[in-house]
C-alpha cells in the first residue's frame, strides 16, 4: 500500500476515533441530566457488515468435524493415511488432537485418505474415517 494511502486511512480513523469519543461526551452528558445511565443503543456501524469470504467445500468442512471417539482397552493408536503433494503417509498417533488438527487444515495439497484404530500388532481394528458407508 502507498505511503500516501496508509496516511490518509490512518487520518480518517483517527477523525473517527475523535467522533466516537465526541458521542460517548454526548451521552455522558445526557446521562448526567436524567441522573443515572441512559440505555443508548448502539447504532449500526460499515464495520458490522464484513464480507463473507469464498465458500468452503461442503466435503471438506464435514471432514473438519469428524468426531474421533477415545482408544477402546485393545486399541493403542489411530493409523491416519494421507496425502501430501501427492505422497501418501502413513503416521500412528496416540491420541486424536493431531487428527482433528490434519483434518481441520485440509487443502488441494494436503488430504486425509483414512483413520482407523489400531492394536498392539498394528492390525487395523475399525475404520474411522471415511466411514464404511461414505467409502464408495
Amino acid at each position: 500500500m502507498p505511503a500516501e494511502s496508509q496516511i490518509r486511512i490512518n487520518t480518517l480513523l483517527l477523525e473517527r476515533e475523535a467522533l466516537f469519543l465526541r458521542v460517548h461526551e454526548l451521552e455522558d452528558a445526557v446521562s448526567a441530566i436524567f441522573g443515572e445511565p441512559y440505555p443508548f443503543e448502539r447504532p449500526p456501524l460499515p464495520s458490522d457488515n464484513r464480507r463473507k469470504g469464498k465458500a468452503k467445500p461442503r466435503k471438506a468442512k464435514a471432514d473438519a468435524t469428524i468426531k474421533l471417539r477415545k482408544l477402546a482397552p485393545d486399541e493403542v493408536a489411530y493409523l491416519v493415511t494421507y496425502l501430501d503433494h501427492e505422497n501418501e503417509k502413513t503416521e500412528a498417533h496416540d491420541t486424536p488432537d493431531p487428527l482433528i488438527t490434519l483434518l481441520a487444515t485440509q487443502s488441494k495439497t494436503l488430504q486425509v485418505q483414512a483413520i482407523a484404530t489400531i492394536d498392539g500388532n498394528g492390525t487395523v481394528i475399525e475404520q474411522l474415517y471415511p466411514r464404511p458407508s461414505e467409502d464408495q
